[in-house]
């Protein structure tokens, strides 16, 4: 039976990554990587995990050795974090030759912002990346919000003796699993923002085009992935042929905003009930003034040929805002 190594199991992906993980492969081998024994006892006894290891990302040699000893390894604790995944690939490329050997990565579509306006107006020459055009795959470069680590899994799946799979969700919301109390980005973002100003902003009209999804649909698809990872014999014939795109319905930025207002008003959190319009630079520190200033568009035609069905409504954020707040803490 194929053995699995797992980052990010205490993040709101991995938390839920874990439990699908050893509901549908319990016989599996199961190996998780995280920093603190706060959960040891709940992955244990709940969860069943096979084997706990504790460290942090900066352990390179020690995360080298762990992937060498994996037939799979499951990267979904940091997209950004090039270290990391240089320590993981240097591992398993010191596999024994023949051995089936997979890596499954989640990266974010981050990298698809369009960086020729940051007025946060949508504009109809915004390029739309496509999953299922190598040539857009092969533009994808360090400089890229979570380009350096991609580069890096791009170039250990060319070896051909390792199969990678890279995921691109968009933002991912919702509530983790079990004891975990980790938060979706935009969720902990948003909330730190309205701490910072005092209410929600967007940039200049608003029309910027963002994405959205729910955690529950990621961790479908990772699970997909590794399914059709383990039925394959030999990998698809390019690297840029195992990358999917995964989302939502596109939505401006506008909306995204006023339903968190709306919500924190609610909540008591904020005294304005509506967000409001500003200049980037009046929008604050941090990423999401970043990601409100530009388009971010994709498709996910090769997702949905594989099984991805996703792309719900966006509506559904603003459903989930309105279910208390829980869903700002951690």
């Amino acid at each position: 039976m194929p053995s699995i190594l797992l980052f990010g199991v205490t993040g709101l992906v991995g938390s839920h990554v874990v439990l699908a993980l050893k509901k549908k492969y319990p016989n599996f081998p199961l190996t998780v990587y995280l920093r603190n024994a706060t959960i040891d006892t709940y992955l244990r006894a709940t969860v069943g995990v096979s084997r706990i290891e504790h460290g942090t990302y900066d352990e390179v040699e020690r995360i080298a050795s762990l992937a060498k000893d994996h037939d799979i390894v499951i990267n979904v604790g940091s997209s950004w974090d090039t270290g990391l995944s240089e320590a993981i690939v240097d591992g398993l490329s010191k596999r024994d030759s023949g051995k089936k050997t997979i890596l499954i990565h989640m990266s974010g579509t981050g990298n698809f912002v369009e960086t020729r306006w940051n007025d946060g107006a949508t504009h109809a020459e915004s390029k739309i990346w496509h999953d299922d055009d190598s040539e857009d795959i092969k533009l994808i470069n360090p400089k890229m919000l979570n380009g350096g680590p991609d580069t890096v899994v791009y170039e250990a799946g060319k070896s051909g003796t390792i199969e990678t799979y890279v995921i691109y969700p968009p933002i991912i919301y919702g509530r983790a699993a079990g004891p975990v109390s980790a938060l979706g980005i935009i969720q902990y973002f948003m909330h730190l923002k309205v701490k910072e100003l005092g209410f929600i902003p967007y940039i200049g009209d608003g029309t910027a085009i963002t994405n959205a999804v729910h955690v529950h649909a990621v961790v479908d698809f990772v699970m997909l992935v590794l399914t059709q990872s383990l039925g394959e014999d030999e990998p698809q014939k390019s690297v840029y042929e195992r990358v999917y795109f995964i989302g939502g319905t596109e939505t401006p930025w506008k909306n995204v905003s006023n339903w968190f207002a709306e919500a924190f008003f609610n909540l008591g959190i904020s005294g304005e009930k509506k967000a409001r319009s500003v200049t980037l630079e009046e929008a604050g520190e941090g990423e999401i003034p970043m990601l409100m200033s530009h388009d971010m568009r994709f498709t996910t035609r090769r997702a949905e040929k594989l099984g991805y069905g996703g792309n719900v409504e966006s509506e559904q954020l603003r459903e989930f805002l309105s279910h208390g707040s829980n869903i700002f803490t951690a």
